[in-house]
């Protein structure tokens, strides 16, 4: 079997960095209606590249809280989305005030989080644009 057009191919279309995959999670934080709908699936899933990903997973609270870094310059500096900051700061907070572990390793009391972060949605809204007024 020939391998070259495969690798032709990745070094045409390297893979992104860690910096671009990060500031594309941070930014798409920014969509309320698509963070509540990664929030309502199902507790784990696999993505394409095989990556069990589980919310409430004491290790992505820990990827989130990493990921606040963004929130200051230089990094800030590259995000189009501001909101998307706050948004990570909201769901931090309500990770540290709702989330407890519990004997199978893995967070309680998160399941609210959808709800919360639609019923803050109109007001992030609105805060957001009163920025940008400013």
């Amino acid at each position: 079997m020939d391998e070259t057009p495969n690798i032709q191919q990745n070094e045409n279309n390297p893979l992104p960095t860690r910096f671009e995959v990060e500031l594309e999670f941070v930014q798409s934080l920014a969509n309320l209606p698509y963070v509540t709908y990664l929030f309502t699936q199902q507790q784990s899933s696999n993505n394409k590249d095989g990556y069990n990903f589980n919310w409430k997973s004491p290790e992505f609270k820990n990827y989130l809280k990493y990921l606040e870094y963004w929130c200051q310059p230089p990094y800030s500096q590259c995000i189009v989305y501001p909101n998307a900051l706050h948004v990570l700061k909201l769901i931090n907070g309500f990770f540290e005030s709702h989330a407890t572990i519990n004997e199978n390793g893995m967070l309680d009391g998160v399941d609210e989080l959808p709800r919360f972060l639609q019923s803050q949605g109109p007001h992030l809204m609105n805060e957001m644009v009163n920025r940008w007024q400013q």
